[in-house]
């Protein structure tokens, strides 16, 4: 959508049909926003990052851009209220979501091809056409930023659009910034920017836009659903790469060859896109919002179809749709289990690799299930009978049943975890009214005081959690022994010894002595562990060579090996890197592990926020809550922000220099022109190895074989090694 969304922005400014406005007209005025628009808006215009797809994580610009507008929002009088798009409405079908996936996958393929050749500029360019594929965990970031600065934000029940068109109908909002879905969803007008320099609003009234194109606004919403918008793929003959001219103007053109006979064109040229289309005119007809009275429904539904599912897809109860709008949980989960399918779609790096495979399609297959579970226990009968298939992009036709309705029995395990604030147990290192994974780990070191928290809720109680940080603690708790982490007496399991002792070695040196790194490490700790357990943290060549340029190439076969080592577990930490896009050395190699990492941390990620979900509806949290605290729950869960790659290809272009005779080593601070402190982010990195691999070596044997203890100890000493002679005074090797 981001880009089709640009070209018209683009096709706007070109034709004369915008208009601009002094800023000083808005003030004291609430402005809805569209928060995935914003979003793509901030990746693809002004200071854009190319090469964000080559780097997974989150943009190094965005905290700066989304301040500097929070800022000119305040300055001028306006109030924004960023609305984000919710559950996938059924025109958004798997073959369209494939069909994305492919398409990215060939662009970046050609990038890489192109970065391979040593054509640095024309790669930096080809990575830009793919900028905004994959970026579901920048939207929950960028929620969480703007929770965190004040902002207002809600998730629509669907569509963004949708959901603001009916705010401004209501009166509850006094405009719209958007693109060209808001004007088909019935607005009159929409904000395409403002410019804060310059003092003005620039926007486009459908009017003047219908007058330019000679339209009726029925014609002009066929032309836009055909050119592609948020709920509808664009028209597969105006996708090809022979069409030059904006899609607006393409999908005109076209109509007008059949007389503005859609339907008849439809038919003749592509009768799966005439049904999508038509389910898409019914959504726009029936929108499904969330009214300001709590209820989800259609709107004119009194005179709408009896099958509104056909268009919108499986109803869900609107308790979950309230913690949706509120950030309780993403709508990840909710489409799986409305769609009964979890559909993989191709990583960053292509996903050409075995181990990527086997990770997706056995590996977090259980995990998967686990969340589905969670949240189909509160569902009615008619989920808890139907199972939910896994299809993986490669071979979308294999579905495989994940077995959610045996997840689906209530768990006395998760439910034995209702401690209130005065049973906290106590920790030497962490207290517990800055909850954090540290806390949760350590507080149960002692047997006795860990039994006590086992707290079942009594049937028909009417006690609920009111306190935030009673919730989210118990939730951690709860995910933690899902994950293996304790037992069911709540004492540390020997996976929760093993995360303990590296938890500590991180607080014994110094890697969380600063308090802004300190939940990036505690995560970074927790992933190297859930990597560890899914048998993918180690030095063996898990992505071939080619495709997977990139990896470790100085010295011995150790060195090698041993560097690949490091470089993966520095891949769980971020590089501290000014607020420009990033320059520098790439690796597809270490882009393949990130996105393995990336794919764990989503299904972790997504079984917490089931967790809280499933409390919430089983009453065991207040449900009076009100949502901003309820924002705050789901914000303050760990595993929100997703690392990139920069700190990994720090630490593997450093090592790689110290495999090299000290007299052809290269400074490699000069490759990496907007990183802040490369020398404090490689002893961050190194603390980080030191906390991991503590905790591989005080592993209970049953767990941790003799051999992959060897592989970190072996690593460790050669480290060690590395660093000591680089720093003697005369840096040999």
């Amino acid at each position: 959508m981001g880009s089709n969304a640009l070209a018209f922005k683009n096709w706007a400014v070109s034709e004369n049909v915008v208009v601009t406005s002094p800023l000083e007209q808005f003030r004291d005025r609430r402005i809805g926003i569209d928060a995935e628009d914003y979003l793509h808006s901030l990746l693809f215009a002004g200071n854009r990052e190319p090469l964000l797809p080559a780097l997974g994580g989150q943009p190094f610009t965005l905290k700066k851009r989304v301040g500097e507008d929070l800022e000119g929002f305040r300055a001028a009088g306006i109030e924004p209220v960023f609305v984000f798009n919710g559950l996938d409405l059924a025109c958004k079908d798997r073959i369209s979501i494939l069909n994305e996936g492919k398409k990215a996958s060939t662009i970046l393929n050609d990038a890489w091809n192109i970065y391979d050749q040593g054509k640095g500029e024309e790669a930096v360019n080809a990575f830009g056409r793919a900028c905004i594929y994959k970026s579901y965990h920048i939207s929950r970031s960028l929620r969480t930023h703007l929770h965190r600065e004040g902002a207002q934000t809600q998730t629509a029940p669907y569509t963004a659009a949708a959901q603001l068109a009916y705010m401004e109908r209501e009166g509850l909002i006094d405009g719209i910034h958007g693109c060209a879905s808001s004007l088909v969803f019935g607005s009159d007008r929409v904000i395409f920017n403002f410019d804060w320099d310059k003092k003005q609003a620039v926007w486009i009234a459908l009017q003047k836009c219908l007058s330019k194109l000679e339209l009726t606004r029925e014609q002009f919403t066929t032309t836009c659903l055909l050119s592609g918008s948020s709920i509808l793929p664009v028209f597969p003959e105006l996708d090809a790469d022979t069409i030059t001219v904006p899609k607006m103007q393409a999908a005109r053109g076209l109509l007008k060859t059949v007389n503005y006979d859609i339907d008849s064109l439809l038919r003749q040229k592509d009768p799966t896109y005439h049904d999508l289309f038509y389910q898409a005119r019914f959504a726009l007809k029936h929108p499904v919002i969330l009214k300001s009275s709590g209820e989800v429904e259609p709107l004119n539904w009194k005179s709408g179809p009896s099958d509104v599912h056909a268009f919108t897809g499986q109803r869900l109860p609107e308790e979950i749709y309230y913690y949706l709008a509120r950030g309780v949980a993403g709508p990840r989960v909710l489409n799986w289990r409305t769609r009964m399918e979890v559909l993989e779609t191709p990583p960053l790096d292509g996903g050409n690799s075995p181990a990527y495979k086997d990770l997706v399609q056995k590996k977090l297959r259980p995990l998967r299930a686990q969340s589905l579970g969670l949240m189909t226990q509160s569902l009615n009968r008619y989920y808890q009978k139907h199972d939910v298939d896994l299809a993986c992009w490669w071979n979308e036709q294999n579905k495989i049943p994940l077995a959610v309705p045996d997840k689906a029995e209530p768990t006395k395990a998760a439910d034995s975890w209702n401690v209130k604030a005065e049973q906290m147990p106590q920790s030497s290192v962490a207290n517990a009214e800055n909850f954090s994974l540290v806390y949760a780990i350590t507080s149960l070191s002692n047997d006795s005081e860990a039994k006590a928290t086992v707290t079942p809720r009594n049937a028909g109680s009417t006690v609920h959690m009111r306190d935030l940080n009673e919730a989210r603690a118990n939730i951690v708790w709860r995910f933690l022994q899902d994950r293996g982490y304790l037992n069911a007496d709540h004492t540390l399991s020997v996976w929760g010894k093993a995360l303990k002792a590296a938890l500590e070695q991180a607080l014994s040196n110094g890697a969380m002595s600063d308090s802004r790194t300190r939940t990036e490490m505690e995560e970074a700790i927790f992933m190297a562990f859930e990597l560890l357990r899914l048998d993918v943290l180690d030095k063996k060549q898990m992505f071939p060579m080619p495709p997977y340029s990139g990896a470790p190439i100085r010295g011995s076969d150790n060195d090698k090996s041993n560097t690949t080592l490091v470089s993966r577990v520095a891949c769980l930490g971020t590089l501290q890197h000014s607020a420009i896009g990033y320059t520098g050395p790439l690796s597809r190699h270490l882009l393949a592990y990130q996105q393995t990492a990336s794919a764990v941390r989503g299904a972790l990620r997504d079984l917490l926020e089931m967790h809280a979900c499933h409390m919430l509806l089983s009453g065991t949290v207040d449900r009076s809550l009100h949502g901003v605290q309820l924002t705050e729950l789901g914000t303050s869960l760990p595993l929100i922000n997703e690392p990139d790659l920069g700190l990994a290809l720090v630490v593997k272009s450093h090592l790689d220099e110290l495999s090299q005779p000290a007299d052809k080593r290269q400074d490699i601070t000069a490759w990496f022109a907007h990183a802040e402190d490369i020398s404090g982010d490689l002893e961050k990195a190194w603390r980080l190895w030191d906390a991991v691999n503590a905790g591989v070596q005080a592993a209970e044997s049953s767990i941790m074989n003799s051999d992959m203890k060897k592989t970190f100890r072996v690593a460790d000493e050669w480290l060690k090694q590395k660093l000591e002679r680089a720093n003697a005074p005369n840096g040999t090797a």
